[in-house]
């Protein structure tokens, strides 16, 4: 068994007991506070440029005019392709929160966690988690639904297991860059609440059985229940 704790340099200290237990510290490259601060100023300029934008266009503004904001939770199902060992299927949640720039364009922040308790029948957990922001663009926007595709970036925890060539398990974390692209439709039930289910192509990272970083594919379906905050036109 070897377990991975991502520190500045690789050093493998083994024990032997019978078989290799191996403990191997991996430099990261960038620490989750980075990845949050750097996500969180992204996902501001992001609203600051949209409603500077908004000011110039409209002139003016409106006494008891505001953006919209929306918050949303959902049940998850992704299926993780594990770098040389395949699909994973995992579930979990997801939460957002958004705010319209305009007609077309929103800011979005985007937590996911999703999980499996028995990876690879090996008795032990398998979970990811992700942070991540970006714009969402409305290519078509209704007074009961539209449709809506985004680009994030951010982060992802991946804690989980690998096997080395010779059958030796592999298990640990990556906490590395991610990002991800996705589209989904909002059904409007009333004024505050909507439907939306989503797919997301979520690009994360993990070891593979050279005991290497390899980027991984994953494919993440959902369905969110909304809360809109103020009112659409």
């Amino acid at each position: 068994m070897i377990d991975f704790q991502p520190l500045r340099k690789s050093v493998p200290d083994c024990v032997d007991e019978g078989f290799d237990d191996c403990v191997v510290r991996t430099m990261e490259t960038m620490s989750p506070q980075q990845l949050v601060r750097a996500m969180f100023k992204m996902w501001l300029l992001v609203v600051a440029l949209g409603l500077s934008s908004q000011v110039r266009a409209q002139g003016p503004m409106i006494a008891g005019v505001a953006p919209v904001v929306e918050g949303s939770i959902g049940f998850s199902y992704m299926q993780s392709n594990v770098p040389s060992e395949g699909t994973l299927p995992m579930n979990g949640i997801l939460a957002t929160a958004s705010g319209d720039l305009n007609a077309h364009f929103a800011a979005k922040l985007e937590v996911g966690y999703s999980r499996s308790f028995d990876a690879f029948q090996t008795g032990r957990r398998a979970d990811v988690l992700t942070y991540m922001a970006g714009p969402v663009f409305y290519p078509v926007h209704r007074s009961k639904f539209d449709i809506h595709a985004q680009v994030l970036v951010g982060g992802a925890r991946e804690t989980g297991v690998n096997f080395e060539n010779d059958g030796t398990l592999v298990r640990g974390y990556v906490n590395h860059l991610a990002w991800a692209g996705g589209v989904g439709i909002q059904y409007r039930i009333s004024d505050a609440f909507s439907l939306r289910p989503e797919v997301e192509y979520i690009r994360t990272s993990y070891f593979n059985p050279n005991v290497a970083i390899q980027g991984q594919p994953n494919l993440r379906s959902s369905l969110n229940l909304i809360y809109t905050f103020g009112r659409r036109e």
